[in-house]
């Protein structure tokens, strides 16, 4: 008997462990999946991606991935904050492979990038809280 408590016992507390683990979630589309810590996060999938909603409500991340169909980074990065509804969008940093705007959507700072990979590419928008985003997206990694 006192085994079988033992058992029951060790058992509770690796389930208890399990709890204060990292909450890391895969999402995307079957081309391209990607990994996300979501702890403090609440996840919504989407199609090509996912919208995640800090606990505090200060900040909003989207991740997307889609075929970029031969466009660049720049291109489809502005393509996306036009359809957004950015308002005085400004160019932050540039490269052959990313893009980076920052502006004002419904009132909110966002900020979005635009990565091209081969033939698919990975939009990342933040708005609100932006440091908290960053920190958030630091957690993101391809699923291997």
């Amino acid at each position: 008997m006192k085994k079988i408590l033992a058992s029951l016992l060790f058992a509770a507390c690796l389930g208890f462990a399990g709890n204060t683990s990292a909450a890391v979630q895969e999402f995307g589309p079957d081309f391209a999946r990607f990994v996300i810590d979501v702890k403090d996060w609440t996840p919504t999938a989407t199609p090509n991606g996912a919208s995640f909603l800090s606990a505090d409500k200060t900040c909003n991340v989207v991740i997307a991935v889609d075929k970029n169909g031969g466009q660049n980074a720049e291109a489809i990065a502005k393509a996306i904050a036009q359809q957004a509804g950015m308002s005085d969008a400004q160019e932050v940093a540039k490269d052959a492979d990313t893009y980076t705007t920052k502006g004002t959507i419904q009132g909110k700072e966002t900020l979005i990038t635009v990565s091209v990979e081969g033939e698919k590419f990975v939009c990342v928008s933040i708005t609100g809280d932006l440091q908290k985003g960053s920190d958030f997206i630091d957690t993101l990694d391809e699923k291997k």
